[in-house]
């Protein structure tokens, strides 16, 4: 049988999420660098300090970006897949 229903992630989509998430990275990477207290180990520490805060900020707002996209997806495939009149 073959199936009927659409995906519900995308190639534009993924891209649209990993887009989204990399602008998160560099802009959280530029705040945190403000609050690594690593100052006396130099510039370089500080920047991989707030690099590897951002990149677990960065992967659970990738995991969220992704989990309700298709959430939001498979709500709209539902709606528009029920009879008129039991809406």
């Amino acid at each position: 049988m073959e199936n009927l229903r659409p995906k519900l992630v995308t190639k534009t989509g993924a891209a649209i999420d990993v887009a989204v998430t990399a602008l998160f990275f560099v802009w959280m990477t530029g705040i945190l660098k403000k609050h690594v207290p690593w100052e006396e180990a130099g510039p370089d520490a500080v920047l991989l300090g707030a690099a590897y805060c951002s990149l677990c900020l960065s992967g659970v707002l990738w995991l969220a970006l992704s989990l309700f996209r298709v959430t939001l997806v498979d709500q709209i495939f539902q709606r528009n897949a029920r009879p008129p009149q039991a809406r």
